[in-house]
């Protein structure tokens, strides 16, 4: 028992293997220590890029467009001789600079973010009940592992059998992202409660040992199923929206892709990595937290981590109906996460997905799971892309 619960945690803390609130911004404590940029650094941190794969995909759209003020006519003037396409704001007196509006509209950790250019690829507000023998719609998704119902307008995500330490997922049964995730491609859902599993947290005779509560992730990929667990390990890709609730150590919040050989050169490793540092992997793995940087705990790469610690900070988060999202963008060089609909944290991942574009020539497919629960409950989700005449 002691050896699976050592592995659960594993499993958990790499993320592997109601009616929700308006969406607006949460009022949510910052983590002392957490790998989101600075207000003063640039919006996205550049991870994992292969400048020897060139990109095949076409420029990105502006998710904003927002204009940028031309302050004077000289600038105008100087901007048209140079054949510069100008647009004039509403009132009509200030023109802009198409191309300086496209530079200065990216998002950041920070913005808020609403899919309002997007189009909805597919929504379920698992409103409707559906009979024996799978109590589900088996027409658009797919029970990755465990079982999943609708219950009085909710999706109820379970192991199986029931009270077992395991996983529970969904999957879309259809790759319903764009061909080669062009443009923007993304996802957004309530997570509205869960239930701890046997022996969670509260029970244990010694409240210092740890103890996973709950993993929830949100899966775009090539396959179904969490990072880790790749068919074809050297051509699948994806990326993963996770977290993690471990006691007494916090609630963790990961945002990683899967690795690539040419990472094992580049970043440091967790305990939990193969040729990572010896001793206690727990250690190790805190200490790569706190210095906020990009690491290895395989089989992941953590791009951006943020811990909560206290319990009112975790209370916050999971004690109520939130709005989780995972959206690439600029054709899936970038990757960002939202919690109602607030930009937490955004990478730039370049080279990712170029370097095995066939494994999303078609799209990619979703997958919602959990581990260590009783069970876990989702509501109101909507995958979210770019008109088809913005994502050539």
């Amino acid at each position: 028992m002691k050896r699976l619960l050592e592995l659960l945690l594993v499993m958990g803390m790499v993320g592997c293997g109601g009616n929700a609130p308006p969406a607006g911004e949460v009022a949510l404590p910052q983590p002392p220590n957490s790998s989101q940029a600075k207000a003063d650094e640039p919006p996205a941190q550049a991870v994992g890029a292969d400048p020897s794969v060139e990109s095949r995909i076409a420029p990105p759209d502006a998710i904003d467009d927002a204009p940028a003020q031309i302050a004077d006519a000289a600038s105008v003037a100087a901007l048209e001789k140079r054949g510069a396409k100008i647009e004039r704001n509403s009132e009509g007196d200030e023109p802009v600079s198409k191309e300086d509006a496209q530079a200065k509209s990216a998002l950041k950790a920070g913005d808020t973010f609403t899919p309002a250019d997007l189009v909805v690829r597919l929504s379920d507000d698992f409103e409707k009940d559906y009979p024996a023998p799978h109590h589900f719609d088996m027409t658009r998704w797919t029970k990755w592992k465990g079982d999943a119902r609708t219950r009085n307008g909710q999706s109820i995500l379970t192991p199986t059998p029931p009270g077992s330490l395991g996983f529970a997922g969904i999957g879309t049964r259809k790759k319903d992202f764009n061909r080669g995730l062009a443009g923007t491609n993304g996802v957004e859902v309530n997570l509205a409660g869960y239930a701890p599993g046997e022996g969670g947290s509260e029970e244990l005779d010694k409240p210092e040992e740890m103890r996973l509560d709950l993993a929830w992730a949100l899966t775009l990929g090539s396959w179904h199923g969490q990072i880790g667990g790749q068919p074809d390990k050297q051509n699948d890709r994806g990326v993963q929206l996770h977290l993690d609730l471990i006691r007494p150590n916090g609630l963790y919040v990961y945002l990683v892709r899967g690795l690539l050989p040419e990472d094992d050169e580049k970043y440091p490793k967790d305990g939990y990595s193969p040729g990572g540092p010896p001793g206690d992997p727990r250690a190790s793995h805190e200490e790569a937290v706190e210095k906020g940087e990009v690491f290895i705990s395989a089989p992941c790469l953590c791009l951006a981590t943020r811990v909560y610690r206290s319990e009112q900070e975790i209370q916050e988060i999971l004690g109520h109906s939130h709005r989780w999202g995972l959206y690439l963008t600029d054709d899936a060089n970038t990757v960002y996460w939202t919690l109602d609909a607030k930009v937490m944290d955004r990478v730039d991942i370049s080279g990712y997905f170029n370097s095995s574009p066939e494994s999303v020539r078609d799209g990619a497919h979703l997958t919602v799971s959990a581990l260590g629960a009783k069970s876990c409950t989702i509501d109101d989700l909507v995958i979210y892309a770019s008109p088809a005449e913005k994502a050539p």
